[in-house]
């Protein structure tokens, strides 16, 4: 058992690691912020991971108080970490929302580390105290994830609420784990009377839930995917419809901010896109039911604000944005 959770916990401290440097790497090609947060998120991760590590390896083959389990090792520096972990998912969910408020980004992780400072100061060493404790993570992200779906589901904003809807799917998926997180630390420290357990089974689910594991490594897989992805695109100095299959859904995702960056109004917006794939003037009016004069229009007015001589400069600035 030894060796199977020690092989295990080195394998999600891989992933962890992979996962930041590839994200990393991601934002260096690409300069989107969300690279950094991503990043963040797996660094902090795997800090606590490696406090765990180092904690079971220290512990093997000596006998494990059953009182221990519920303590929670190193709270300053765990509240810490995990404060910084879930500030990095916050500005992810302002990222996808499009939302830069400091105020709004400062209140929710505030709360958050005021709440785990009370939990540990205010309630008694137990089992409560540890489940409390643990579970005001699960809160948090269920917040988040309500604040997005109510933030889209009120927006006006065609480009916000396709965003949003179109990662439905892995939100969905976040909220059935975050719903097992939670089960699984309610079982093992609320029902489960530990006192009765092998030592060796104390030791490793004192501050491990299988369940927060599947969900890190989940997001991890797919922020790889994207970054690979990302990094594929980049390589190519304007991306073709032709050589890339979803184009459109990261034209899509870059948009928000250049139109952000260039006060682009609603209608160039929508011809920058059709530019960026490749649309010719025609193609373009024929699509947005203008003239090709007024299209034209449009165009000179977006090489004005971003200060391109051309199309293709346009484009290429449009990528490396």
């Amino acid at each position: 058992m030894d060796t199977l959770m020690f092989f295990y916990t080195l394998a999600i401290l891989v992933i962890c690691i992979v996962t930041a440097v590839l994200s990393l790497a991601a934002y260096a090609s690409s300069r989107r912020q969300f690279f950094i947060y991503g990043s963040g998120v797996f660094i902090c991760y795997a800090i606590e991971m490696t406090e765990i590590f180092f904690f079971e390896y220290t512990l093997q083959n000596r006998s494990f108080p059953a009182n221990d389990y519920y303590s929670i090792t190193m709270p300053v520096m765990r509240t810490l970490v995990a404060t910084a972990s879930q500030a990095f998912i916050w500005a992810i969910a302002m990222d996808l929302l499009d939302k830069h408020s400091k105020k709004l980004f400062a209140i929710p992780v505030l709360t958050f580390l005021l709440c785990e400072s009370l939990i540990i100061v205010a309630v008694p060493s137990g089992p409560m105290h540890q489940w409390l404790y643990y579970t005001m993570r699960q809160v948090f992200l269920v917040f988040m994830g309500l604040y997005i779906f109510w933030t889209a589901h009120k927006s006006a904003k065609v480009e916000l609420k396709t965003r949003v809807n179109n990662q439905r799917k892995h939100l969905i998926i976040g909220a059935i784990l975050v719903g097992c997180i939670v089960a699984e630390d309610f079982y093992n420290i609320l029902v489960v009377p530990m006192s009765l357990a092998p030592s060796w089974l104390q030791l490793y689910l004192s501050e491990r839930n299988f369940s927060e594991n599947v969900f890190a490594c989940y997001f991890a897989i797919l922020l790889i995917i994207y970054s690979y992805h990302v990094l594929s695109i980049r390589m190519q100095e304007a991306p073709e419809e032709k050589n890339v299959s979803d184009l459109d859904r990261h034209i899509e995702e870059q948009m928000p901010f250049y139109r952000n960056a260039y006060k682009l109004s609603n209608r160039e917006t929508e011809v920058m896109r059709l530019v960026v794939l490749g649309k010719s003037n025609q193609e373009i009016a024929d699509e947005l039911f203008l003239a090709v004069g007024t299209v034209k229009t449009h165009i000179h007015n977006i090489l004005v604000k971003t200060e391109q001589q051309n199309r293709t400069t346009l484009i290429l600035h449009f990528w490396k944005r």
